[in-house]
């Protein structure tokens, strides 16, 4: 345990300095690409996570820590119409908890309930019922962890556990016959994390950045510090990890979303705070490129991507207060022309 122990704090000292003195040098940009403003979301709310279902795109759960805390919130956003309804509010509150979509339902797996107690339980909601319903639990309680599904299997990495310890861990769940399975989890010293982002291209996964402190523990230095910029891609299909082209800057708590064979990984907690920053990666060439910044600055947000868009919701700045921004972001393509949405 005491090897364990230094390894961990060998690790700390080196991002942190990494953190503090380094630049990164191989990011090119900026893209064309702009940013407008849609219709805000009714509730202020971080920690949010979003799914796009039947041409909707569900903003889910999250909390308001200036006000009630974790919040049961469900809200439906219309792409076309630029219009927002209330949901079908989760069976409880909820932050904390990302979701995917598979054949026609949301699941939502894991988070933390009320007063930060870490979770198993999946929740899966049916349009056609407009009602939630609890699947089969996690093996372990998850929270502030990723999940994507890859051909019906839906996989929970990293995040934190009951005790709020970080965890490499990999879960797999197979839709079909209803079944949780332990996968290779994420490889030191990339793993244990939690608070980072994901995104799946041609059926790989690829999990990005995070931290390992923030879990609640007191600690003497600044969370951030602790920020991570790997780029893992796992392949469900060997069970393998494989360390691609790390993110230019290292980063917690953001979103990232794929669009056109692309990963946008957006904003996230910064040593100083929230940040606006976009950066794109393309897993064909292995290289990042710049995007224009945001207007605001926020971590705990939620993206999704609709068309040729990404609309990226929420989140919190300074002194954890809660936004209900929904900004969108129209890219550039291969050829520097800017797409449209019909």
């Amino acid at each position: 345990m005491g090897s364990e122990i230094r390894l961990i704090f060998s690790l700390l000292i080196t991002i942190a300095f990494t953190a503090l003195f380094s630049i990164s040098t191989d990011v090119n940009g900026v893209e064309n690409s702009t940013w407008t403003l849609g219709e805000e979301m009714l509730t202020n709310r971080t920690e949010i996570t979003a799914a796009v279902l039947n041409d909707k795109v569900y903003v889910i759960a999250g909390a308001d820590y200036r006000a009630d805390g974790a919040v049961d919130t469900v809200e439906i956003y219309d792409p076309n119409t630029n219009e927002w309804t209330n949901g079908a509010p989760l069976p409880y509150v909820l932050d904390h908890a990302p979701s995917v979509v598979y054949d026609g339902k949301i699941y939502v797996v894991g988070g933390f309930l009320e007063n930060k107690i870490t979770t198993d339980k999946v929740l899966i909601y049916d349009p056609s019922t407009n009602e939630w319903s609890e699947g089969t639990p996690l093996p372990e309680p998850r929270a502030a962890h990723i999940s994507e599904v890859v051909n019906g299997t839906i996989y929970a990495i990293s995040g934190l556990d009951l005790d709020h310890n970080p965890t490499s861990t990999n879960f797999a769940y197979d839709i079909e016959n209803d079944t949780w399975m332990t996968k290779n989890p994420m490889p030191y010293p990339n793993g244990p994390k939690h608070h980072a982002a994901s995104a799946v291209v041609d059926g790989q996964i690829y999990v990005l950045g995070g931290r390992l402190f923030g879990n609640g523990v007191p600690n003497e230095i600044n969370d951030a510090l602790t920020n991570l910029d790997d780029n893992m891609r796992y392949d469900p299909k060997t069970d393998k990890w494989t360390s691609m082209d790390p993110m230019p800057i290292r980063r917690s708590g953001f979103t990232a979303e794929a669009l056109d064979g692309k990963i946008y990984v957006v904003g996230g907690q910064m040593a100083d705070g929230a940040n606006k920053n976009i950066e794109k990666y393309d897993p064909v060439t292995n290289q990042w490129t710049l995007e224009p910044d945001m207007k605001v600055d926020r971590s705990g947000l939620a993206v999704a991507a609709y068309k040729d868009k990404l609309y990226v919701f929420g989140g919190q700045h300074k002194g954890l207060q809660a936004l209900n921004i929904n900004e969108i972001l129209s890219p550039v393509n291969n050829t520097g022309d800017q797409t449209n949405s019909k």
